[in-house]
């Protein structure tokens, strides 16, 4: 009896000792970092930035220098001129814009940007051409003689340059492509020279010489005018570009424009005591390409 009362107390401390081990706090290790995912990068904001690059005219030019109304003497032929270059430089300057990504990561990007840039490119030119001896309805009995080989000479020089524009691409993650166009618009000095070697107005008998007043027969030389100047002009432009972030702020571009203003028109000519003959335009389609990088700052 007494080894059951003994192996029953045994039992007893057995179970009240599992029981309060129960109740101890189990020991755990050290807390584990949460994974942290960055958001998916997206070209959404406000921006504004710097740029620099190259930029040419391709004008091409038609020269008539006849005066409006002349009459070739002596089955002459007039011969006009045209031409085609350009001459390139330097531009720089700022640009702002705002572009809004439809998905994060990938997906399309539309935006708007505008810019301004100080150019340093344009066009200068010299046209040699022998035209005939001719009359003008204006001053009937004096012919109109080249003094020699006649010269034509103008410039059109980009003093500055600017574009706002639509943006329109595709984005993969960091790195965008884009179309762009809109507004063109720019300073543009348009100068030109009639003749180098000048007229000889021979009058005859009975009229009186227009460039000198005496009555013919008489013989005047006559110099040339020059026409043009600086004015502002608006076109269009059209281009494609690519764009990088490099930083989730900072991004740099690459970029080429196509900006086309018209055409300028100058009226080189004589200048008679009293009045002018002008003579038909230089005819000067005026083009911009442009080749530029640029650095932005995405807010």
């Amino acid at each position: 009896m007494r080894a059951i009362v003994l192996s029953l107390a045994g039992l007893g401390m057995l179970a009240a000792g599992a029981a309060t081990a129960a109740d101890l706090p189990i020991r755990k290790g050290p807390p584990v970092a949460p994974v942290y995912v960055p958001p998916p990068f997206t070209w959404t904001g406000f921006y504004v930035g710097v740029n620099a690059g190259y930029g040419w005219n391709n004008n091409h030019d038609d020269n008539n220098f006849l005066p409006i109304g002349a009459v070739t003497v002596g089955g002459g032929t007039f011969f006009p001129v045209s031409s085609n270059g350009g001459r390139g430089g330097f531009l720089g300057g700022v640009q702002a814009g705002y572009n809004y990504q439809f998905t994060p990561g990938a997906g399309f990007v539309v935006g708007i940007e505008a810019d301004i840039d100080w150019a340093d490119f344009g066009r200068n030119n010299n046209n040699g051409l022998l035209f005939t001896s001719f009359t003008v309805p204006q001053f009937p009995g004096t012919v109109f003689s080249p003094s020699g080989l006649a010269a034509s000479t103008h410039s059109n020089n980009n003093q500055w340059f600017g574009t706002a524009r639509l943006r329109a691409g595709y984005a993969w993650d960091r790195f965008l492509v884009y179309g762009t166009g809109g507004l063109a618009y720019g300073s543009v000095s348009n100068n030109g020279n009639g003749f180098g070697g000048g007229l000889i107005a021979t009058t005859a008998r009975g009229f009186v010489n227009p460039v000198s007043g005496v009555a013919g027969p008489s013989t005047a030389f006559l110099g040339t005018v020059g026409s043009g100047g600086s004015r502002e002009k608006v076109g269009w432009t059209l281009g494609v570009g690519a764009e990088y972030a490099f930083t989730y702020n900072w991004t740099i571009k690459a970029e080429y424009l196509y900006a086309n203003f018209g055409n300028a028109r100058s009226a080189p000519g004589f200048l008679f005591p009293g009045t002018a003959v002008v003579f038909n335009s230089q005819n000067r389609q005026l083009d911009v390409n442009v080749i530029r990088l640029g650095v932005n700052y995405k807010f």
